[in-house]
């Protein structure tokens, strides 16, 4: 049976109960959160069920309590109670034929505290011995629909081992729809034991079609083989099993007969099912099909990926990861050459595990060579592609073996792959890496359209190759020009044979057309009679209200992407419809067949999938908040706190309270004028302005620059805003951060550096606008409750610019008017009188809504229709940050996404693109060859391209290497500020480690020695092997000439012994074969049973055959030289022992 713990524990016989139960019917999902069981807490003796404790029976429980009967064999009897004594009324007409499910309350359903907790969801007053005490109760994730879905299809009964006084209002807060048709008490219970016990014969229903769900295996410990044991729940808010258990209710209440179910389940305790045991301590499983069954793939063997076959591959986080959600991924990969056999396995083992595993996992489709962002995070260096497969003899992966020839094509920023390709200079480009892996010897070249940031993560592969599988003894050099290159561009024509003809072109990489597909459709599957329709329900920009939790859906991505998203409450039937409708799409549609399908189940939505609704909220966004910051916007801001804790400050927004030094600038004939600081707050919404923060952050001054922009600006003053911040920039040494805010759109940290005195004034002829306050009528529209929210702006002055939610101040010659409309708060009309004096000194009148004198509304033009709903906050919880790196090498903006990223994710040579959905943070690398201008720009092409319909206006922040402020480093799961002080850059490391490569004598050496251990796998011999074979016919001194001709490439054939670094200039030097070597080769004697200082002058020791003429290597050893060296190495030395050649 497959097992599955988040802790070192062996998986308990009842969760194994679980997976199998689920097993039953395919299309459901489940899910086991094992815990360690958690102490007991003071509330044990009022309301738990006492699972394995003993207590004292209470009182009168003794002969009162009608104990079970045993019987001879030892096993427990069934009472046989006559009707007047059952527990339950009759069956009403309503639930006549369901059957009747017995369900528990504490910690099945619901947890209970006397502590205070924080996000109680009910707080029930109880009265024990005389005092009223407060008990808080935490509602168990997805216990409503649980509910409601248990409501529909059975007859369902609250029984619990609590006290009435405190389980009845329990319930009836619970219970808002009726559920539950009688509630049973503690004195309902039948005390054996120690524990209360939940005799089932009791009830007056037929104990077939009784089940009982129930966290405490002691509480049916009468009736066993009627229990659907679930795990104690007490405060895990991303636990789902609940919402696991609806799918298998569903199947068990079509069945006739319980027991006959739930006996097939205990049955089944130990069929595995075809899928093996994982090691809990591990995050990352992966499984290869071999005879179409799921075979473990060794660690050591991760990345490599055979082209032949299908993987599985399983991700589950050991810890949950503060900003990027914690569900389990399941993969299923495919090889290019796979057969379709083995893809129907690996599908159905992916639908096996997918049930075992529940709910809370995403199923992922992939296709060799165009996998996910999410699948591509686990191999952080890299993903290689081999050729063939374990059937032909191959093994996963071998160490330390150096009888190697092959050709990596590694492609790749953030995401490097490498795969096998011919070995031929056809498939060199000039825009990817190649590596040229010879065993002992490692040759890696540059395309001469290559950035940097792409020879140095292709150079991070080649280095892990050199550690992994040659145990770091394998040496690697570099050519980055082939000019300068010349020793190693020897070695490699010697291989490859001469280049004839120039380099293909690159082959163009996505981009964010393909990636951020504009052309979105959602599609509703859903059951129509005993038909299933699909039908196109809506194009982008989509809203999450589209999605309904009965049901299935198909979001199309324009051939991108297709995600299937099902309803916590969908039936079994819509769930493979909808799976089977979107691999049709593919074909259908004509999408290519590599097109990933992702398969999210309501609740475990990813990021990307999230960033396709305009907005994102539900019932989890209170939980998915793992650090537990708590309702943001309540707190009191505390700048120490901003600083020690950057999370708080990434969600708050805030460096800190505005309490820094602020300076301003406004755009004027091009150039920046300051602005006097009686008037800094007070903007105009014809104009541009610089505001400079200066702040403090750990003992470090740090510095903030916004650059705002009017509504009304013209186009000449927006492009001089950045060229006058360029200049500003250049005056503190590149040190600030830049924020683009658009009016309107201000960040509350804007806010907050103004005290809440911010005024935007229309148009642009003055800084305070007070010199048209005589000139006309004007209405300022006033938001906010404190001194770091609060900000007013000039409307138009007409009755529809009013609002019944907010404040406005409506300016005349000679009157003032304070609006208070019906829906403002007592908060909003404190500030409002303090932010007033700003704009007029003059006396203000109050008006309240409703009781406006005349000539206010003259003052508008007249009464006019206007919002009088109360505006609700738009809830932006639910997304989680998305992390990219930017490049532009075609032309396009290319993104490649980074997930469960981190601080190791950012390189000097990158441009990334934080997206936190309220803010575009764009960091830009030291070493990044970008200009301020052209990032920025980028940014506004990503909100413009967004298939969700972004606003324009989102704020972007530029943010530099070095200066990171809280609000970016918050969303980082850790952050430390002195990680860059001493990394090498990539030419330090190639002119460093490894620059101390061997000889190249000694590297020449090694290729001679791969020559002679073993001959390419295709049977053929390479340009170097066959020179080799020809022996001395080829040389012009009648020597085994092993090197190159000099006419090859121009290359020179000098014997001179020198040193190399792998990108310096030097003489190749090749071994000299002896003086005395016939065309023949040397006699059989001089070499057979000789210790190596009897050898001829010039011979290896280690390789005396290679110098037998091949006819007397062919009657020593029976076979030709050929095939000697393309035996294993070990048959190779086993054969030369034999016949006196080691």
């Amino acid at each position: 049976m497959f097992k599955f713990s988040h802790c070192m524990t062996a998986v308990s016989s009842r969760c194994r109960w679980l997976q199998c139960a689920l097993s039953l019917f395919p299309a459901s999902q489940c899910s086991v959160s094992l815990k360690k069981q958690r102490s007991r807490s003071i509330l044990s003796s009022f309301f738990c069920c006492f699972r394995d404790y003993n207590v004292e029976a209470p009182p009168g429980s003794g002969p009162s309590v009608l104990p079970p009967l045993v019987e001879e064999n030892g096993g427990l009897q069934k009472i046989s109670m006559p009707p007047a004594k059952y527990l339950l009324p009759e069956v009403t007409v309503l639930d006549y034929g369901k059957k009747c499910v017995v369900i528990d309350l504490d910690e099945t359903l619901v947890h209970s505290s006397f502590k205070p907790i924080s996000n109680a969801d009910f707080i029930v007053p109880v009265e024990i011995d005389g005092t009223i005490h407060q008990v808080y109760v935490l509602k168990r994730p997805h216990v409503d629909e649980f509910l409601q879905r248990m409501g529909q299809l059975f007859e369902c009964v609250l029984f619990t081992a609590s006290l009435a006084k405190y389980a009845d209002p329990v319930a009836d807060l619970l219970d808002r729809w009726g559920v539950f048709r009688a509630r049973l008490f503690r004195e309902s219970c039948v005390f054996h034991r120690g524990n209360y016990v939940k005799d089932l014969s009791r009830l007056g229903r037929e104990l077939s079609k009784v089940i009982i769900v129930d966290n405490s295996p002691a509480s049916y410990i009468f009736h066993p083989e009627n229990a659907v044991p679930v795990q104690s729940w007490f405060d895990d808010m991303t636990d789902t099993e609940l919402l696991d258990l609806i799918p298998f209710f569903e199947g068990l209440s079509q069945e006739d007969d319980v027991y006959s179910v739930l006996h097939r389940l205990c049955s089944r305790m130990d069929t595995n099912k075809g899928l093996p045991a994982m090691e809990s301590h591990r995050d990352l499983h992966i499984w290869i099909i071999e005879n179409l069954k799921m075979v473990p793939v060794p660690r050591r063997a991760y990345r490599n990926f055979f082209e032949e076959h299908c993987y599985i591959v399983l991700h589950v986080p050991q810890s949950l990861k503060a900003t990027q959600g914690a569900s389990k991924d399941l993969h299923y990969w495919v090889g290019k050459e796979a057969s379709r056999d083995a893809e129907d396995a690996a599908g159905s083992f992916v639908q096996h595990l997918q049930e075992a595993l529940g709910g809370a996992t995403v199923q992922h489709r992939e296709a060799q060579g165009h996998e996910s962002a999410c699948f591509l995070s686990y191999f952080r260096r890299g993903i290689i592609y081999r050729k063939g497969g374990l059937a032909s003899g191959l093994s996963h992966v071998e160490t330390n073996m150096y009888n190697i020839q092959r050709l990596l094509h590694i492609r790749g920023r953030k995401h490097v792959s490498a795969a096998e390709v011919e070995l031929s200079w056809n498939s060199f480009n000039k825009g990817d890496i190649f590596l040229l892996d010879l065993g002992r010897m490692m040759i890696q070249w540059n395309g001469p359209k290559t950035s940097i940031a792409e020879k140095a993560r292709g150079l991070a592969l080649t280095r892990s190759l050199q550690d992994q599988e040659r145990g770091g003894r394998a040496q690697i050099g570099v050519v980055d020009d082939e000019a300068k290159a010349t020793d190693l561009m020897q070695i490699m024509e010697a291989v490859l044979g001469c280049r004839v003809g120039n380099l293909h072109a690159t082959t163009p990489t996505k981009s964010i057309n393909q990636l951020q597909k504009p052309s979105v459709r959602l599609y509703h599957v859903y059951e129509k009679g005993k038909d299933l329709v699909v039908q196109e329900l809506a194009t982008c920009p989509l809203t999450q209200d589209l999605l309904q939790k009965e049901d299935c859906y198909i979001l199309d991505q324009g051939g991108f992407k297709i995600y299937v998203w099902q309803g916590c409450m969908s039936s079994l039937q819509e769930k493979k419809a909808s799976f089977r409708r979107a691999l049709g799409f593919i074909q259908a549609k004509g999408y290519p067949s590599y097109t990933n399908v992702e398969v999210v189940n309501d609740g475990t939505e990813s990021a990307a999938f999230k960033q396709l609704f305009q907005s994102w909220s539900g019932e989890q966004g209170k939980n998915k908040n793992p650090r537990g910051i708590g309702k943001l916007l309540q707190v009191k801001l505390d700048v120490g706190k901003l600083h020690s804790q950057p999370e708080l400050a990434a969600q708050l927004r805030m460096v800190d309270d505005g309490s820094g030094e602020v300076e301003v600038w406004c755009i004027q004939d091009l150039r920046r004028q300051p602005v006097d600081p009686k008037h800094c707050g007070q903007l105009c919404a014809g104009s541009c302005y610089l505001v400079l923060y200066t702040y403090w952050n750990m003992g470090h001054i740090q510095y903030l620059l916004y650059l705002w922009q009017g509504l009304q600006a013209s186009a000449q003053e927006i492009k001089a805003l950045s060229s006058n911040a360029e200049e500003l920039d250049l005056l503190y040494h590149g040190a600030l951060v830049h924020e683009h805010v658009t009016m309107g759109s201000e960040p509350p940290h804007f806010l907050a550096i103004f005290q809440g005195q911010l005024v935007v004034f229309q148009g642009s002829t003055a800084h305070s606008g007070k010199e048209q306050l005589t000139s006309a009528t004007r209405l300022f529209h006033m938001r906010g409750t404190d001194n770091h929210n609060t900000w007013t702006e000039e409307v138009p002055a007409r009755a529809s610019s009013l609002n019944s939610s907010d404040i406005f101040l409506l300016v005349t010659t000679g009157f003032c008017y304070l609006w208070f409309g019906k829906g403002c708060s007592g908060d909003q009309r404190e500030m409002a009188r303090t932010v007033v004096t700003v704009i007029s000194k003059e006396n203000k009148e109050i008006v309240l809504e409703g009781q406006e004198p005349p000539h206010f509304w003259e003052a508008l033009g007249g009464r006019a229709p206007y919002p009088s709903n109360k505006r609700l906050p738009v809830d932006m919880s639910g997304f989680q940050p998305r992390l990219f790196e930017c490049s532009s090498q075609t032309g396009h903006l290319v993104l490649t996404e980074v997930v469960f990223f981190s601080q190791e994710d950012l390189d000097k040579y990158d441009v990334m693109l934080l997206d936190t959905w309220q803010e575009i943070f764009l960091w830009l690398g030291e070493a990044a060859s970008q200009q301020k201008q052209e990032v920025v720009a980028w940014g506004q092409e990503y909100l413009r391209t967004h298939p969700a319909g972004r606003s324009l206006a989102t704020p972007i922040v530029l943010v530099k290497q070095g200066h990171e402020p809280p609000t970016f480093t918050g969303w980082f799961l850790t952050w430390d500020p002195y990680k860059w002080t001493n990394n090498q850059s990539y030419e330090e490391v190639v002119e460093g480690s490894l620059g101390a490569v061997s000889a190249i004598s000694e590297i020449t050496a090694e290729i001679n020695n791969f020559q002679m251990s073993r001959w390419p796998v295709s049977g053929r011999a390479g340009p170097l092997a066959q020179q080799a074979l020809k022996g001395s016919e080829d040389s012009s001194e009648n020597e085994l000439a092993l090197g190159p001709k000099a006419d090859c490439g121009g290359a020179s054939t000098s014997r001179s012994t020198s040193t190399s670094t792998s990108t310096s200039t030097s003489t190749s030097s090749y071994p000299s074969s002896p003086r005395c070597v016939s065309n023949g080769g040397l006699p059989r004697e001089q070499l057979m049973h000789q210790a190596a200082e009897d050898l001829p002058e010039g011979v290896d020791p280690a390789h005396k055959e290679f110098y037998l003429s091949d006819s007397d290597f062919q009657d020593i050893f029976g076979k030709s030289k050929e095939e000697f060296y393309s035996m294993a190495k070990w048959r190779q030395q086993q054969q030369k022992k034999q016949l006196g050649f080691f």
